[in-house]
């Protein structure tokens, strides 16, 4: 009797600690400024989406703002993990190094907000695409593996910065510029083949290259071909990163102030 008790108690009692992390992570990073939030997240989206959608009025073409939305959704996943996913597993941490509840738990709590954020702006691109007249002729599930690539990037690139902002304070205020950086750096507002014949070192050197790509597959036939062997290497990096950046979570901290939680 005490066993099956113990066996049931168990999977409620992680139940309740995932609701209660969730729950955290609304609170910290959304619901502490909801007027600013949804005009961040929601309503900016929304406002850029229906322009550049009602902008475009000809044909649609290859380079159309559909695909400039959909990887403008997929980089956004990548910088709300570094915001708001590394930031609070690096908040949380403690849970880890005491084993408090499994790690898987505070992993998919940290993820919640950012995914959220991202079925949100997939919404608003398909339901933008739903009265539109561009074609779609592509695969939905290679937006979903986008996303993975980007969210396990932004994870541990947002664990990395939340380390250094713990030794050097100022940090805090270089990250911004530092994601607008990224943005440049990721092929948002350009396809890989403005680069000349630096787009295949580029995609395989860059995992948020492949993202954006691959979102771009998911809703037409007419994105560009990724090199051989792109999406396994951005699978490697990206997952490389979120495990450097979880085995970091258990490291202790020379910094005092970096150990305070």
């Amino acid at each position: 009797m005490g066993l099956g008790n113990a066996s049931v108690m168990f999977p409620t009692a992680n139940l309740l600690s995932f609701l209660l992390l969730t729950k955290g992570c609304f609170e910290r990073n959304l619901l502490r400024a909801p007027i600013a939030a949804l005009l961040k997240h929601i309503l900016l989206p929304a406002a850029v989406v229906c322009f550049v959608s009602f902008l475009d009025t000809g044909e649609a073409s290859r380079d159309g703002w559909p695909m400039l939305a959909v990887a403008g959704a997929v980089w956004l996943l990548f910088a709300n993990s570094v915001s708001y996913g590394g930031m609070v597993l690096w908040h949380e941490r403690w849970l880890l190094r005491r084993s408090v509840i499994p790690p898987w738990l505070v992993l998919a709590a940290a993820v919640v907000v950012p995914i959220a954020l991202f079925g949100i702006h997939l919404s608003l691109v398909y339901l933008a695409l739903s009265v539109s007249s561009f074609p779609r002729a592509g695969a939905p599930v290679e937006t979903l593996f986008a996303g993975g690539i980007a969210a396990s990037s932004g994870l541990g690139a947002g664990i990395l910065a939340a380390r250094l902002t713990g030794f050097r304070p100022s940090f805090a205020f270089a990250l911004p510029k530092l994601l607008l950086a990224s943005l440049v750096l990721t092929p948002v507002f350009y396809r890989p083949s403005a680069l000349g014949g630096l787009e295949d070192v580029w995609c395989l050197a860059n995992p948020l290259c492949v993202a954006t790509e691959l979102a771009r597959a998911g809703i037409s036939s007419q994105s560009e071909a990724l090199p051989r062997h792109a999406k396994a290497l951005a699978c490697a990096f990206s997952g490389a990163i979120l495990c450097w950046g979880l085995f970091t979570l258990t490291v202790p901290s020379t910094a005092l102030s970096d150990e305070h939680v």
